[in-house]
């Protein structure tokens, strides 16, 4: 879908990909609807760009969710792409993930775009057609060690997206999951949880650009799954063939580290 003049909705558009991909979808003359919890932020952003509005929403509202679908139709009379982006980053070994944390993870990287999907397919259906992007990771085909919370959402939410993609054959309605590996933002300094990884392995990562560009790609040939990076394809490709050896460096190449309390520290 030529996004020219197409009414497109972000969430998580404040900062990282969110606000990367606005400013792609900006410029190839969308219609925005920028979504997230920061509403300051988030005004700065939508004003910053030519045809776009704010509308501040937490995902994990079923409610939120309806009312931003409302706002968009109200505002453009339709919605024809939603970009499923808002995300929460988890770090901690399983064994010992908080509930509540785990819960807000699997409320926005989960549930959020499950809400809005629910109340965006009526407009695309009227319309005939639409496309909804899930913006995933490669963690949810191959999770790294101390990531499993957030790697477990995002293999829901692919789940999810491909029984979507079956229940709306025919509607005209695309179904796409975005792919995306180690990416430079500051994602992983507001992750969730009470400790940090250590790593003797550190990919740079792709800009936030990069993954918007992909995203905007997405947007005009419609596939069911798309990469940033061949090097996520291969990475991948190498945990498929030889799991058991993948598994076994990546035990040693991370480590788990507990946070301490104030009281605690010397």
């Amino acid at each position: 879908m030529d996004p020219r003049n197409r009414v497109v909705i972000i969430t998580g558009a404040s900062s990282g990909i969110g606000a990367a991909t606005a400013r792609c979808f900006a410029a190839a003359g969308a219609r925005l609807v920028l979504a997230a919890r920061s509403a300051e932020a988030l005004a700065q952003m939508a004003a910053a760009l030519p045809q776009a509005i704010a509308v501040p929403a937490d995902v994990a509202d079923p409610a939120a969710c309806h009312r931003l679908v409302e706002q968009a139709v109200a505002a453009y009379g339709q919605v024809d792409i939603l970009i499923n982006n808002a995300g929460i980053g988890l770090t901690g070994p399983v064994t010992s993930l908080a509930r509540a944390d785990l819960e807000r993870v699997l409320a926005v990287d989960l549930l959020g775009p499950i809400w809005l999907t629910q109340a965006v397919v009526p407009v695309m259906r009227a319309a005939g057609r639409g496309q909804i992007i899930n913006v995933s990771s490669v963690l949810a085909v191959q999770p790294l060690p101390y990531l499993g919370g957030y790697a477990a959402a995002k293999a829901a939410l692919e789940q999810i997206s491909n029984a979507l993609r079956i229940e709306l054959h025919g509607s005209g309605i695309a179904v796409t999951v975005v792919r995306p590996g180690t990416t430079r933002t500051g994602f992983n300094q507001r992750r969730l949880g009470s400790g940090r990884e250590r790593r003797r392995i550190a990919p740079p990562g792709v800009p936030p650009e990069a993954v918007a560009r992909a995203i905007l790609r997405a947007a005009r040939t419609e596939p069911r799954l798309a990469y940033v990076s061949w090097a996520d394809r291969l990475a991948l490709l190498v945990g498929r063939l030889a799991p058991g050896l993948v598994e076994a460096v990546l035990a040693r190449a991370f480590g788990w580290e507990e946070q301490q309390s104030p009281a605690n520290k010397q």
